[in-house]
């Protein structure tokens, strides 16, 4: 209980971080990098819209990793990381790359990883967006550099690579803690 509550707490205060300093930032959105605005073209109404839903789906899934537990069929110790994804996601050994086009057979186990992975990236990643522009307000050599580097790309692949790095990380603890000794 105290880890749904302490990592919920962090999401929003993250969340709201990010807010505000977009709000500082950028109150007409015209600067703004998020795809709801740049490319959907969403005002302050629909962003905050899109950002409350998405992030009640994440607490929910966070809920669903935190006090259910998924089932996986039993594996031998020397089941690979690749096999235990299949496994995990499709009971089987030789399913891993239909993760790539096809629904996982086990929801639950999907939402169940979706509350771990999407709520630490999340999390690092509005601290990261949070401070980055908290340094567009104040740093004039940030502002350069930012707009010289073309920044909000490579922030757009940290997201990504966080998103993978939580996933990695996820898999691994979830396969060691099921390993049958």
């Amino acid at each position: 209980m105290k880890k749904f509550i302490s990592l919920t707490t962090l999401l929003i205060l993250t969340r709201y971080a990010d807010a505000q300093t977009t709000y500082l930032n950028t109150p007409n959105l015209k600067l703004e990098a998020n795809p709801l605005v740049s490319v959907f073209g969403l005002g302050w109404t629909g962003l905050i819209f899109t950002q409350i839903t998405l992030l009640a789906f994440i607490i929910y899934a966070l809920w669903v990793y935190c006090f259910k537990t998924v089932t996986v069929p039993t594996f031998d110790k020397g089941t690979s990381l690749k096999q235990f994804i299949s496994i995990f996601y499709f009971r089987d050994t030789k399913s891993f790359y239909k993760l790539f086009y096809k629904l996982p057979k086990n929801k639950n186990s999907l939402l169940y990883s979706f509350g771990y992975v999407l709520t630490y990236s999340l999390i690092f990643m509005s601290i990261v967006i949070s401070s980055s522009t908290s340094l567009l307000l104040s740093n004039e050599n940030y502002r350069h550099f930012y707009s010289s580097y073309h920044l909000q790309a490579c922030l757009y692949l940290l997201g990504i690579i966080s998103v993978i790095f939580f996933f990695i990380k996820f898999y691994k603890k979830e396969l060691l803690s099921r390993i049958a000794y």
